[in-house]
């Protein structure tokens, strides 16, 4: 009984992964003549960028549009409203057992956390002066992405204080990125 649980979650997982990566790859198949796409899976927190383009964002090697952080927004706001919807109709069904349903809530509530944490976030960054900003949060590190040519020293350390503050994630395990460069 506790294995079948087990697979039951497992698969579960598993079917929120391949949503995720589906609206992966429709969000990023009109810039393919761009961009270089990882097709592996992503964890279900950084659904819409792949872990390569992730990197290729913060590495400077991937240019990042403006379009790009409106686009990025939408879609990672459409995907979590998706796999919120799915994890509520889990923790509802009358199929389900109680430890499948509580783990369904506990991965919406987790969900809603890091969209509201990341949206915060990025609200603060522009609050200071910036463009934009999209906000990467991980199991236990950060990565920004901010909509400027280059970043001073206080202002990288401004936007780290922002992101600890926010998520209790210390200041060696956030990165900043430019939309053209990498800084830490």
């Amino acid at each position: 009984m506790k294995r079948s649980k087990n697979l039951m979650v497992l698969g579960l997982v598993v079917v929120l992964v391949f949503v995720g990566y589906l609206n992966f790859q429709m969000f990023f198949k009109k810039d393919t003549d761009t961009a270089q796409v990882n097709t592996e899976e992503a964890p279900i927190n950084a659904e819409l960028v792949s872990s390569e383009t992730e990197n290729e964002i913060m590495t400077g090697n991937m240019a990042v549009t403006d379009e790009f952080f409106v686009d990025y927004k939408i879609e990672r706001d459409q995907s979590r409203s998706q796999h919120v919807a799915m994890l509520e109709e889990i923790s509802k069904s009358e199929d389900g057992d109680k430890e499948t349903k509580n783990l369904a809530q506990q991965e919406a509530i987790s969900l809603v956390k890091i969209s509201e944490q990341e949206m915060v976030i990025e609200n603060l960054i522009r609050s200071k002066g910036f463009n934009d900003a999209i906000v990467f949060i991980h199991d236990g590190y950060v990565n920004v992405v901010v909509d400027a040519e280059q970043l001073t020293t206080a202002q990288a350390a401004q936007i780290q204080n922002i992101v600890n503050k926010e998520t209790s994630v210390t200041i060696d395990k956030i990165s900043i990125a430019t939309n053209t460069s990498s800084a830490k």
